[in-house]
């Protein structure tokens, strides 16, 4: 059991994450129909035959597709439940209804029977599994604190010590994410840890180095936050943390390798492998030098929160921050009006004057389309560049 933990505190490797990311798509019957229907789009006489017929790939189970430094790979639910060291069995619910019977069981399980009981009062055990819960199983990207149906169902089979399908739910949220991703409505990418897993175990780490053609550096690598002592004290589960030099630590040393391990990509020798990377690498101008510089500035692998009063000390640091709608209207005012509006107390009763509303609107409005223009024009999800960079930028 000691070994399955290492793995969970292991490494992340952020630039191949995001170079998956960028390309993955989910393969699954829609896709497999579309994939038909072009082919009969660019020849009809096969129309009516079966997959194999057509010369198309037989699906039998969904999958993601993507690649990695100009590697195709291929993911399936049997590799994440290699990755993760459990069998593919258990319960799998998805899509339940309010009226689920296994509700009732849950308020009896996890609310004793009340269903009026709230989340940070249920008992210790059950709040820690529900942190399992979103913090691993179902990674969040916003919204209510509070679950759906289909994750309580989740947590009572974890309660009452049911066998959930955990590569299938997992499986089925990244699938989720990534067609989300495509859309345009989620910027979170979940299971960093367990995709870099699957890197190493898939031996794609050892075609970057056997080749010099990666480094720590180049590739990110980062460990993420644990769930230890210190957490069931914040969770006030346990009154007192005292650490040990036995706990298990942050490390950023790779797993051993399976000898069973389901391939991900075609087998090809070292040279096809070392010029597929090499062309990846000079399209989208990564450097992945052993003697690459650090990384400075950390792109999150997660959606970019509200600014709070704790972020205030930031803006003594010089870290830019999101003007105020109060100072944006200011600001705008004083950019497109041809002269200063004075400021002046108003009567009791007395209305403003029309023409400074009517000047007020006009620049509220014309400021609104300019950071309209400018946003959709230099913003990214982890970046947002300035008007002097973009000057830069563009010289």
């Amino acid at each position: 059991m000691f070994p399955y933990f290492e793995m969970l505190n292991g490494p992340t490797y952020v630039t191949l994450i995001k170079d998956l990311w960028v390309r993955a798509e989910v393969y699954d019957v829609d896709a497999a129909k579309d994939e038909e229907l072009k082919a009969v789009i660019r020849d009809p006489s096969p129309r009516g035959k079966t997959r194999q017929e057509m010369g198309l790939e037989s699906l039998r189970q969904t999958k993601i597709r993507s690649s990695v430094m100009g590697i195709p790979i291929t993911i399936t639910e049997e590799v994440i439940a290699k990755a993760c060291r459990v069998a593919a069995n258990g319960r799998f619910i998805w899509n339940a209804n309010r009226n689920h019977p296994f509700l009732e069981s849950y308020k009896g399980v996890v609310l004793k029977g009340n269903s009026s009981t709230k989340l940070v009062d249920i008992d210790g055990q059950h709040r820690m599994l529900l942190k399992f819960m979103i913090e691993c199983f179902f990674q969040k990207g916003g919204g209510s604190d509070q679950p759906s149906v289909d994750h309580k169902l989740v947590l009572y089979f974890l309660a009452s010590f049911n066998k959930i399908n955990l590569p299938k739910y997992i499986m089925h949220h990244l699938c989720w994410a990534i067609n989300e991703g495509i859309r345009g409505k989620r910027k979170q990418i979940p299971y960093g840890r367990l995709l870099s897993e699957i890197f190493t175990q898939g031996k794609l780490l050892e075609i970057f180095r056997r080749n010099n053609l990666a480094s720590d550096q180049a590739l990110r690598t980062k460990t993420g936050k644990m769930i230890n002592g210190k957490t069931l004290q914040n969770m006030k589960i346990i009154k007192k943390f005292s650490p040990s030099e036995k706990d298990l630590k942050e490390s950023t040393a790779p797993t051993k390798l399976m000898k069973d391990f389901p391939p991900i990509y075609l087998e090809r020798n070292l040279e096809v492998f070392a010029k597929l990377v090499a062309d990846s690498v000079k399209e989208s101008g990564i450097s992945l030098d052993a003697e690459a510089p650090e990384v400075s500035v950390e792109v999150p692998l997660q959606v970019r929160r509200k600014r709070t009063a704790s972020d205030a000390g930031s803006e003594a640091s010089g870290v830019q921050t999101k003007k105020s709608r109060k100072y944006s209207s200011e600001a705008s005012a004083a950019d497109n009006s041809s002269a200063p509006i004075p400021k002046r107390k108003r009567g009791k009763g007395e209305a403003p004057p029309v023409n400074t509303q009517e000047k007020l609107a006009e620049a509220r409005e014309e400021r609104a389309k300019k950071m309209r223009a400018f946003k959709n024009k230099y913003e990214t999800p982890g970046f947002v560049m300035t008007p002097e960079e973009a000057k830069e930028a563009q010289k």
